[in-house]
């Protein structure tokens, strides 16, 4: 039973905290910790209990674990203010690092027979041993006393640049140097007790003797608002005091229309130069195309207009297609690319698009298939492997001397980012998302005389992760702290999950800044960030009714449809990324005025488009593009689409 902290206690706060409650593994959530069967409860046939169970933050366990560890941090940091055994004995850690929970592994005998144990923090079972779980290399690292967990404690607490190479745990450096024991001294107290170093916060903890690894410390900074308890306080005795708040960064200021309208919430969901998922009035089916040109008709008509160059084999020349509204238009990583209709492109996944003999495609040399279905497959893949900056902003040269150029935008793969855009991370959480404040591509001499150079290209920004909190009455939501600086598409999507997840979780979410001018390299980046309240309404409903939590990864990675994990092929422009799947005379139209005479702007039943079945023709629309992973829910169609 839980039990209440009776004694005063000092507390302290963890300074930050690399613990994860899910990992995300080759595009599946899982937990980070025990799993579903080991959760399990249900004694076997002989009646044996084998199960793991959360302790609680006011359990003796939890309390003993976290006296312990605020005890050796005290003593280890604290200085000489903190010498004596008073004062390690009366501090507490507040609370166990985010992200860290502890678990108590219960086995039990036949019938549930137990036997007393000596430990006051255990309980009555044959076997309670208690494990910390939350390191970010997953459930099978985990902490397996206080002491075991104190070093990686010391370096969350010390090394502000969170560099892994400096901790000491075992975990994170399971190479370590036998510490040598110091010979025993020649006098001794006789009646010195003799205590565990685990069970006493006062004893020192355990080597961080390690092979070229060299933690940081640093003294903490002191708070005047905490109170020690009293016989701990003295004139002159310092406090610790949480870590300062972070500041976010200001975000950049919009240079054009486009990058304006494109901060905007619920303005344009795709935007110019993109690939995108676009259906064809005059096939009824969806295809690959690429934004030319966009605009807000004038008559004030809620819809967005969309001019799209299909994407097609260099022997066909399709005529651009209007699209209206945003309901025919979806990201290219919304949905899973599909596979080639021909037999022999199937056999050959590697094959680019510009090694395809396409003559001997058309010629049925591949088999059956159809040749603007797989062009257009190939020529999307062959773009989701490029990118190409735009917009020079500034050149600058570092203290290195290498010459920096900062752009005001890229794209990336089939997307474009903008300065000042939030985009998906592939480290962290895996779904921890970075607001872009700076998009740099530092130029680094390779040869002693400057004659060839390599360019390496980082995203720099804040750092946030979702977060949620207690709202127990919704009718009174808590107030949760939420900068201004944060894009409005990310304020105004978060209240609307809101406005579902209070009354049906009694929580609510926010983004909570977790650092500031992090710098990331493009193979960090999954993509661009996309408002769940505008195209994954429906998975987001499934997920909170399922309590699988209210921020899943709904999207797919760039680079997963091309299989490329590296930065890919840099491009000077972006039409030539699109190679002989556009006309020669493609130009990508920037800002947003409609054409001058709009009735003469290309409509979608007019167009020549794919060669595929009309809707009255015995014709399967998922068979043939077998689109994965779409949200039948909220797009409305049959039982072959959802999103991935």
């Amino acid at each position: 039973m839980a039990q209440p902290v009776l004694a005063q206690f000092w507390p302290i706060f963890p300074h930050r905290s690399d613990g994860r409650e899910q990992l995300t593994t080759k595009g599946i959530v899982m937990k980070n910790g025990p799993n579903a069967k080991q959760l399990d409860q249900t004694p076997n046939a002989q009646g044996q209990a084998d199960y793991y169970r959360l302790i609680a933050k006011d359990e003796p366990k939890h309390i003993d674990w976290r006296k312990k560890l605020g005890g050796m941090l005290l003593r280890q940091i604290g200085g000489k203010q903190y010498e004596g055994k008073l004062c390690w004995t009366q501090c507490i850690l507040w609370d166990l690092p985010e992200g860290y929970r502890l678990y108590e592994h219960i086995k039990s005998k036949v019938d549930g027979q137990t036997k007393p144990v000596k430990n006051h923090s255990g309980g009555g079972h044959d076997r309670q041993d208690a494990y910390l779980y939350g390191h970010p290399k997953g459930p099978k690292k985990r902490f397996r006393s206080p002491v075991e967990f104190f070093p990686h404690l010391l370096w969350l607490s010390t090394d502000e640049g969170g560099d892994y190479d400096n901790c000491a745990c075992k975990l994170c450096c399971p190479v370590q140097l036998e510490t040598e024991k110091p010979a025993p001294k020649a006098e001794a107290h006789v009646n010195s007790p003799v205590v565990k170093q685990e069970n006493d916060p006062a004893a020192s903890p355990i080597s961080t003797s390690i092979v070229h690894r060299h933690p940081i410390v640093q003294n903490p900074v002191r708070n005047t608002n905490t109170q020690p308890p009293a016989a701990a306080q003295s004139p002159n005795a310092p406090r610790i005091r949480l870590p300062p708040s972070l500041t976010p960064s200001q975000p950049p200021h919009p240079r054009s229309q486009d990058q304006q309208l494109d901060s905007e919430y619920n303005k344009f969901l795709c935007r110019t130069g993109e690939v995108v998922w676009f259906f064809r009035q005059k096939t009824r089916a969806w295809g690959l195309g690429l934004i030319v040109r966009r605009w807000i008709p004038k008559d004030k008509n809620p819809n967005r207009a969309h001019v799209i160059q299909p994407l097609s084999h260099p022997h066909a020349s399709p005529a651009a297609e209007l699209v209206v509204g945003d309901d025919g238009l979806k990201p290219w990583l919304a949905w899973s690319a599909p596979g080639c209709t021909h037999k022999q492109l199937q056999i050959l996944p590697n094959l680019r698009y510009d090694q395809v003999d396409w003559h001997a495609v058309l010629a049925g040399s591949f088999g059956e298939g159809e040749p603007e279905v797989d062009a257009s497959i190939l020529a999307a893949k062959a773009v989701d492997a490029s990118y190409t900056t735009f917009e020079p902003l500034k050149t600058t040269t570092n203290n290195s001397g290498h010459e920096e150029r900062h752009w005001n935008g890229i794209f990336f793969g089939a997307e474009k980012i903008w300065n000042g855009d939030p985009v998906r991370m592939r480290i962290g959480s895996g779904t921890d998302i970075m607001v872009v404040t700076n998009i740099v591509e530092r130029i680094v001499p390779t040869a002693a005389n400057g004659s060839s150079r390599t360019s390496t290209i980082q995203l720099h920004g804040d750092v946030y992760t979702y977060a949620t909190f207690p709202a127990p009455d919704p009718s009174k939501p808590p107030d949760i702290p939420q900068s201004t600086t944060i894009p409005i598409r990310m304020r105004e999507d978060m209240r609307w999950r809101n406005n579902f997840l209070i009354p049906a979780t009694r929580t609510i979410a926010y983004w909570k800044l977790i650092s500031t001018q992090s710098r990331l390299e493009l193979s960090d980046i999954k993509g661009r960030w996309y408002e769940t309240s505008l195209i994954f309404v429906e998975s987001f409903h499934k997920a909170v009714r399922n309590n699988e939590g209210g921020n899943g990864i709904w999207m797919n990675t760039r680079g997963d449809a091309a299989g490329i994990t590296d930065l890919g092929t840099r491009v000077a422009e972006r039409v030539k990324a699109f190679g002989r799947a556009i006309p020669d005379n493609t130009l990508l139209m920037d800002g947003l005025d409609p054409p001058a005479e709009p009735e003469q702007a290309p409509q979608g039943n007019n167009m020549q488009g794919l060669e595929m079945p009309a809707a009255d023709a015995n014709f399967h629309l998922g068979e043939f593009m077998h689109l994965d992973g779409m949200d039948e829910g909220h797009m409305g169609f049959g039982d072959n689409f959802h999103f991935h």
